[in-house]
């Protein structure tokens, strides 16, 4: 092995002791990458601050209708292998502030205030699926979302309405879709073949009947950029999302089963150069079912135009178990994998370099440390770096320091 390799793995897990050891001593209670996603967290011991904090939030809502989240996330990842950059190291982080303000009955208005420092490995190892979702620019201060919403009729409709992100409601799945407690890549966190757009405006609106079933749509700017009001752009292009849930119960055992439909409605450039395109279709599944106590899985699948887009088709396949270690009751380990699966059209405009698909294996461990400290080394393998046959599987190892509260 390579001497700055050995001095690179020795810095990373030296800052790894250095931060686990300088928090440490903080009080014992936990989280769950779940209640994490769900937005409930359990008390930490009595007398402890972060106990106190807790019951100033709830006079907070209680008394003002004003809830409020912060989060700091960081993630530092090192290159083990890799044809060039082996043995770089670098880390992504961001910090979020939600701030929640009930205005009458049903209705509430949501803001988030953050802040983005680093690439990451990404701006070395070119893929697809990404090795850290939260990978961006260096942004001091922006406001990613600002909407209201409005829920009626004992909230079996729901409306929201703003600068939103529509894979926050879409695509969702109960073991693959944070990015801040779960999986890192975006590959495990949504379907790649869903276009997505960054946070802009636009509208969601969800009809729930029954508890185990749910018609939802959505549209937003196509073209639209998380750090503007996407105020000047908020009409040239519009992305649409329907999804159909069915939550059934097999005796304890609980699942969730989407179905997804999406359209872009923009002009887009085919593969290749040849003429454009003003909209393409696309639809996918995403499924995540208790198959035991503790144990979960996941599907993923989705299908989109390869005329326009690189991805034909997207599969992704997975699992997490809760308490993989008896007594940690809120530790977590999750693995899985996704394939994305180049198109006809991409392979012929790239020719020998194309693969047919580009593979991505993660697995990683959530380690509670307290009440809002969670941390989670984390491994991923990537073969066929950027659909690319001749590029060498990549392999990076990392660890996301998540502080919440």
């Amino acid at each position: 092995m390579p001497v700055r390799v050995i001095k690179s793995c020795f810095n990373f897990v030296l800052s790894v002791f250095f931060i686990t050891y300088a928090f440490l001593p903080l009080s014992e209670a936990s989280l769950t990458p779940i209640e994490i996603s769900e937005g409930k967290r359990e008390a930490s011991s009595s007398g402890s601050w972060f106990n106190s904090l807790t019951k100033y939030r709830e006079h907070l809502v209680e008394e003002y209708g004003t809830e409020f989240a912060f989060l700091v996330n960081y993630t530092q990842q090192i290159i083990i292998k890799s044809i060039r950059d082996q043995g770089k190291i670098r880390g992504v982080g961001y910090l979020n502030l939600e701030i929640e303000q009930r205005l009458w009955p049903g209705t509430a208005t949501f803001i988030e205030l953050e802040s983005d420092k680093g690439r990451g490995v990404d701006q070395f190892i070119s893929t697809f699926s990404g090795c850290n979702t939260n990978s961006g620019e260096d942004i001091d201060f922006y406001i990613p979302e600002f909407y209201i919403e409005q829920n009626l009729f004992t909230e079996r409709i729901s409306l929201s309405v703003g600068k939103l992100d529509l894979s926050d409601w879409f695509d969702g799945n109960l073991v693959a879709e944070s990015g801040d407690t779960q999986f890192l890549s975006c590959a495990l966190i949504n379907s790649l073949t869903i276009p997505f757009p960054a946070k802009g405006l636009g509208a969601r609106i969800e009809f729930k009947p029954y508890e185990w079933i749910y018609f939802e749509s959505g549209a937003s700017t196509a073209r639209a950029s998380s750090t503007k009001t996407g105020l000047s752009d908020g009409f040239n292009s519009v992305f649409f999302v329907n999804e159909i849930g069915l939550s059934p119960k097999i005796g304890s055992l609980k699942g969730n089963y989407r179905f997804i439909f999406h359209m872009n409605h923009e002009k887009l450039e085919r593969i290749g150069g040849e003429g454009e395109r003003s909209e393409d279709f696309g639809y996918g599944i995403s499924f995540d079912q208790e198959i035991a106590k503790g144990i979960t899985l996941f599907l993923r699948y989705g299908h989109a135009d390869e005329r326009v887009r690189d991805i034909k088709h997207f599969w992704s396949f997975g699992g997490q178990i809760i308490e993989p270690i008896p007594g940690r009751k809120f530790d977590c380990l999750g693995v899985g994998v996704a394939r994305s699966i180049m198109g006809k059209d991409y392979r012929e405009a790239s020719e020998e370099e194309a693969a047919r698909s580009e593979t991505i294996y993660e697995v990683y461990y959530s380690y509670n440390l307290n009440s809002f400290l969670i941390l989670t080394p984390n491994l991923q393998i990537v073969t066929n770096p950027n659909a690319d046959k001749a590029a060498e599987t990549a392999l990076v190892c990392g660890l996301r320091f998540l502080l919440s509260f």
